[in-house]
């Protein structure tokens, strides 16, 4: 099977794409960006794509969630990947001595507190986070730096400056695997990934969770997004605890749907198991 991704090898989604092949066996396919990735799984370049949809520091990740909206595919899967950010030069350098660093957004803002120690350092944006790393690798300036994985590090032969500087040691990334509809899907489903919009009026959402709650089903996720033509109006991210095959979910997106709500079900699957810790703690 061919599991496409946003970046190049060694990002954290190439991470999420093993985790997810378990054993099996695969290739990967990397892609500029995430528009590109969804169109490459329209066209069937790739069997499965990843998309990071969540950090467990930084939140939300819009660029992936906002192309989930009317996407007409199946998610299957979710994994969790644990993020242990490091600071990666060509050669040895003091951190004092490094000009610039480049890394992904988001991967940049989970770094905040460890940069922000660093006021010499000017911080760029890179499309993602092993790019940047092979950037720096290519550079004739030995002064510049990337942020991404150790295995990246490893993977392009780098120097790892600092381990582990993300401003959360239990730094995660959940990723949802997709695939086209095809009919077949998973046996055991216990967790359902929604976009819902509602018509523009007092109360409406309330309704919404009202519907869920009346079929015992479990929200643990609610996440607003605009709605791209109807300035001010919004539509909401769902995950609930149930799979789609069950009961009562099936009776809430009915009377749901029967409301006049636009409801697209994003898949439903096995939830993804967030790594195991051991004895760190959220506490820096």
């Amino acid at each position: 099977m061919i599991i496409g991704y946003q970046g190049v090898e060694g990002s954290y989604s190439t991470v999420a794409c093993k985790n997810f092949a378990e054993g099996r066996d695969y290739e990967t396919k990397g892609y500029m960006t995430f528009k590109l990735l969804v169109e490459a799984l329209e066209n069937r370049e790739v069997d499965y794509i990843a998309l990071p949809v969540e950090n467990s520091t930084s939140g939300p990740i819009t660029r992936t969630i906002d192309l989930m909206k009317y996407l007409d595919m199946e998610a299957v899967s979710e994994v969790y990947v644990k993020i242990d950010h490091a600071l990666i030069t060509k050669n040895p350098v003091e951190p004092s001595e490094i000009t610039k660093v480049y890394s992904h957004p988001e991967a940049l803002e989970q770094c905040y507190t460890y940069l922000s120690g660093y006021p010499n350092i000017e911080v760029l944006e890179y499309p993602d986070t092993a790019g940047a790393v092979r950037m720096v690798k290519d550079s004739p300036d030995e002064t510049i730096a990337g942020i991404a994985g150790r295995h990246a590090a490893e993977l392009y032969g780098m120097t790892v400056i600092r381990d582990n500087i993300s401003d959360n040691p239990l730094n995660t990334t959940r990723f949802l695997f997709f695939k086209n509809k095809n009919g077949s899907s998973p046996d055991f489903k216990d967790k359902t990934s929604l976009y819902i919009e509602t018509g523009h009026s007092t109360g409406s959402l309330h309704g919404i969770l009202s519907i869920f709650k009346e079929n015992d089903v479990n929200l643990v996720y609610l996440m607003s997004r605009p709605i791209q033509n109807r300035p001010f109006s919004y539509g909401f991210f769902i995950d609930v605890e149930k799979g789609i095959q069950e009961a009562g979910l099936s009776r809430a997106l009915d009377e749901i749907t029967r409301r006049g709500a636009y409801v697209n079900i994003l898949g439903s699957y096995e939830q993804g198991k967030i790594p195991a810790y051991g004895n760190i703690s959220g506490n820096k």
